[in-house]
């Protein structure tokens, strides 16, 4: 079944007439593949399409409409061009009335489903599976690759640039890029990079992008031995990612997994450190497509894509996970970066170490 099919049949199911989709996720989610960006910082596109039970539109205004219908358009949408001044808005407006329209943004006032819509996001289809494959081993490698090169006394945003460089070289966003070295890792849980030079230990984050699914990995090396402090945080920490891996269950409620979350904090010996920052959730079209926490309503499936990332103060333990009927899948496991299989009361998985270079 297509997405077009799936979202069809889920106006169906809750009688609706329509829905009017302009975010860029929804509009990447629903054409398997087609974008309907132009500026990347902001969740809006600049087409619409607009979706019944028998009717497929594609509405932009002159600027864009020709590009958007010749180039991302693979579901044939009938074209809708409207004048660049007067923009969407008056065709929208006569086309909802007397309509039950629904919507991604609210747009007209009328009511969002983005909740419900990114429960279909996030049944993902095989060929979505077998890109996260592909990627989630292709960014871990970039990042692996950047890490390991990077000496004392480079800069962290010139860490960054080759980040980014070698990101876009791979058709890769890199949608959120953190470098951050010695004490800004233990001051900041989001280390944005900075003129300062690397001295002892470095830490990088990405989250990319790359066939509208998103990975997020962290990797951090020491230059020189581990210390002992450093070290036993780091054992915390993934002992903590093991057992979110060995806890993962379908149909498991958000509420009760993050119960079981804050215990293993508890069990690690850092009670309270889950409070400073926010652990990660279910992703897919969006780098988070839920940020899990005690009062996140719904529940796990299999099929679903996590991207967990525990902290204890100066550490993380950060992978692309997938919970299948067989078990837990580590999508950016690249094979090449050290582990430590880590034995919990819940399961055992292989944790990213900090790797030393001499």
């Amino acid at each position: 079944m297509t997405n077009l099919q799936r979202l069809r049949e889920f106006l169906q199911i809750n009688d609706y007439t329509g829905v009017i989709l302009g975010r860029q996720d929804n509009y990447l989610w629903l054409t398997e593949g087609d974008r309907n960006e132009i500026l990347t910082a902001t969740e809006m596109g600049v087409a619409y399409l607009v979706v019944t039970a028998d009717e497929l539109l594609l509405v932009a205004d002159v600027s864009d409409a020709r590009r958007m219908n010749e180039e991302q358009n693979r579901l044939g949408a009938k074209m809708v061009e409207v004048p660049w001044e007067v923009g969407v808005v008056p065709f929208l407006t006569e086309y909802c009335e007397g309509r039950r329209m629904m919507s991604d943004c609210g747009v007209l006032d009328t009511p969002s489903i983005e909740a419900q819509l990114v429960e279909l996001r996030l049944d993902l289809r095989e060929e979505d599976i077998e890109h996260y494959r592909e990627i989630g081993k292709q960014m871990a490698e970039i990042v692996e690759e950047v890490i390991v090169n990077s000496r004392p006394g480079e800069t962290e945003k010139s860490v960054a640039t080759r980040l980014e460089k070698m990101c876009l070289s791979a058709g890769v966003a890199p949608d959120c890029v953190l470098v951050g070295s010695d004490e800004r890792i233990n001051k900041f849980r989001h280390p944005a990079p900075t003129d300062k030079a690397i001295e002892k230990t470095l830490m990088i984050v990405l989250g990319g992008e790359k066939y509208g699914l998103y990975i997020s990995l962290t990797r951090m090396v020491c230059f020189g031995e581990v210390p002992a402090e450093l070290a036993e945080k780091m054992k915390g920490v993934q002992y903590i990612f093991a057992g979110m891996q060995g806890l993962l269950e379908a149909g498991k409620k958000y509420q009760d997994y993050f119960s079981e979350v804050i215990h293993l904090y508890e069990e690690a010996g850092y009670a309270g450190e889950w409070r400073l920052h926010h652990q990660g959730g279910p992703t897919g079209y969006a780098c988070r497509e839920i940020v899990v926490s005690e009062t996140t309503p719904g529940a796990m499936q299999t099929g679903y894509v996590f991207a967990w990332n525990p902290t204890i103060t100066g550490t993380k333990c950060e992978d692309t996970t997938y919970l299948n009927e067989n078990g837990v899948e580590n999508f950016t496991d690249s094979g090449k970066w050290p582990r430590t299989t880590v034995k919990t009361p819940y399961g055992t998985f292989g944790a990213a170490d900090i790797k030393v270079i001499n």
